[in-house]
């Protein structure tokens, strides 16, 4: 079973979850029908599921081997079936008809969704793990800052990808990087927006929360505004504010920069948001869907 659907960067909160069989994965049809906007029509008789989107229509009758896609009989892996009242359909037929690209993310146990975004479509992101390699960051306990650096990063990275934006990182999971190396590699790579991911850290365990920075720019503080707000909408954490600061990878980067500061690894509360891999997934979601809000509100600037 797997509990959690994603659909264009929302968490799908209905009562339905993903189902494997014969190594199939099937999704709730009233998922994606509700997060895209498609229209489902029962017909008594012959029994069948008419769902329609944009014109394009997909015929489904329960139990059968083969489903009907603008009159094209399409043949499936396993057919269609009903469980707890929600249409179970195969992942692939759904992103056929509605265009989208999947991923099974198995640490969090999650199916992800996703449209090529129009904004999203070419632009590059240089996403930047702190610290790493010889240099772990705060340890507080067992979370070490860069190994969850980088795995955030890993995942917003994957979710970008997945929308047809080009990623690149200034390290890899274990290496060390200079701040001039980082500099580097975004001068060499040229990229529409730098995200960089750090954790904060202080003697009381008390403080706790969300800050975003920016540094010069007015388009980096709306990037900063989106990103944060985005976090704050997927993730309960304290909110510190959105603050200008003149980070060395803000201050050197030629591209629009932000700096997440995502929760006090030596905060009691955001410890439990940390360690939760669910909860790093959200976060990564919170960041992709503020870079996408960002660069839809900038039409022809990017």
């Amino acid at each position: 079973m797997c509990g959690r659907i994603v659909i264009n960067g929302r968490v799908w909160e209905g009562g339905g979850t993903c189902k494997w069989v014969d190594e199939v994965l099937f999704l709730p049809l009233q998922a994606a029908a509700e997060r895209l906007g498609a229209s489902c029509r029962w017909i008594a008789y012959p029994q069948h599921l008419e769902v329609e989107k944009d014109g394009k229509t997909l015929i489904l009758e329960v139990g059968a081997e083969a489903a009907q896609l603008q009159g094209e009989e399409i043949l499936l892996d396993h057919p269609v079936f009903v469980e707890k009242g929600m249409v179970m359909v195969p992942v692939t037929l759904l992103c056929r008809f509605f265009g989208l690209f999947w991923t099974y993310v198995e640490d969090v146990d999650a199916a992800v969704l996703s449209r090529t975004e129009p904004a999203l479509a070419g632009k590059r992101v240089v996403i930047d793990p702190g610290h790493g390699g010889d240099d772990p960051g705060i340890i507080s306990g067992d979370l070490v800052e860069s190994a969850f650096t980088w795995d955030v990063a890993r995942r917003l990275g994957d979710l970008l990808m997945l929308s047809g934006a080009l990623a690149a990182f200034t390290r890899q999971q274990e290496e060390t990087a200079s701040l001039a190396q980082r500099v580097k590699v975004v001068e060499e790579a040229r990229p529409d927006l730098l995200v960089s991911i750090h954790f904060n850290s202080f003697l009381c365990p008390e403080h706790n929360g969300l800050e975003t920075y920016w540094y010069s720019s007015w388009p980096a503080r709306q990037l900063a505004e989106h990103v944060h707000k985005g976090i704050l909408d997927e993730i309960e954490i304290p909110n510190r504010g959105v603050r200008e600061s003149a980070f060395h990878v803000l201050r050197h980067s030629p591209a629009v920069s932000v700096l997440v500061k995502l929760g006090f690894a030596t905060g009691a509360g955001d410890q439990q948001i940390l360690k939760d891999s669910w909860l790093r997934e959200r976060a990564a979601l919170g960041i992709f869907r503020g870079i996408r809000d960002f660069i839809e509100a900038r039409p022809g600037r990017m």
